[in-house]
């Protein structure tokens, strides 16, 4: 064995170099990572969006594992048992294998000295991370969309970054950010709140839908939303500790979404159509919502 280890390693030697071919991650790929590897990409999120799923997982617990099943592509978790741990992968089983819908998967781009930046699953991940028996340490897998770790420094790679709409750089009230204002971790101490982030993503089926399977969803796609409504939905008006207060602001916010003609531009050069807008709010599923998800939302407040 060591005279074969030789031969291999003088036989290297004598190749040249661009014969030697040196693998490392690349787009497409999935890999696992602990909830603690990956760094935002953005400095907020909807914190009502994460409270909602803390208290549905607290209720349900089937809920939990079918989350984790999805953003590993898998699709849902078949029943769980009791003995069913977020951190013990061999202890619940999902319906298909990892990366069986892409589409459902967490992102990352790869930075320099092979750090991942997370694009999509903020909101899952610090949801994760804030989950009692999950945490910090949770492995989970993403897909890799870019590498850009050969970018010559920090300020190079956080330009790529902005040029492929991969960055969003603006805080809790919609002011800029520089890229090293970042949070270095997910979680809730780590991240800002933006409610109207929430809000939009509770009328997500109602003023507006993510693309269908196979079309690309625009990065930050409720975020160009959020900022559309800023300086037009008047969130003091509502009283957002209750449900019918909560409810009346997402039906504001659905009527304003569903009023520019879907060809004006929203937030980012795209247009609402291209950001999913409707042309009417579909009722039934903003009272869907304010009947299914907000109580959880309200009860999460109320307890913690």
């Amino acid at each position: 064995m060591r005279i074969q280890s030789c031969a291999l390693t003088l036989l290297l030697a004598l190749l040249p170099a661009h014969a030697i071919a040196f693998t490392g991650p690349k787009p497409g790929d999935v890999i696992e990572v602990t909830l603690d590897q990956v760094h935002p990409t953005q400095a907020v999120i909807g914190f009502d969006q994460v409270y909602y799923k803390l208290k549905r997982f607290a209720k349900d617990r089937q809920k939990l594992f079918d989350e984790i099943c999805e953003s590993n592509g898998q699709d849902e978790a078949k029943p769980v048992s009791e003995s069913a741990d977020p951190l013990k992968p061999d202890s619940f089983t999902c319906k298909d294998e990892p990366n069986a819908h892409p589409d459902d998967m967490k992102t990352v781009v790869v930075g320099p000295g092979g750090q991942f930046y997370l694009t999509d699953g903020h909101h899952t991940f610090t949801t994760l991370w804030e989950q009692p028996g999950a945490g910090a340490q949770m492995k989970m897998k993403v897909r890799i969309t870019d590498v850009f770790s050969d970018s010559a420094d920090m300020a190079t790679f956080w330009k790529r970054m902005e040029k492929a709409h991969k960055v969003w750089l603006k805080d809790g009230n919609g002011q800029s950010l520089s890229p090293d204002q970042l949070p270095a971790q997910l979680g809730l101490k780590s991240m800002q709140n933006d409610i109207l982030r929430s809000i939009v993503y509770f009328v997500r089926g109602a003023a507006y839908d993510k693309p269908k399977a196979g079309d690309v969803s625009p990065e930050f796609l409720e975020f160009y939303w959020a900022d559309w409504l800023r300086d037009r939905l008047k969130l003091a008006d509502f009283n957002l500790s209750e449900r019918s207060g909560y409810h009346q602001a997402l039906q504001a916010a659905s009527d304003l979404m569903v009023k520019p003609p879907l060809s004006k531009t929203i937030g980012g050069g795209l247009t609402a159509k291209q950001l999913g807008g409707f042309k009417s709010v579909k009722r039934k599923a903003l009272t869907k919502t304010a009947s299914e998800k907000l109580p959880y939302v309200i009860d999460y407040k109320d307890t913690h």
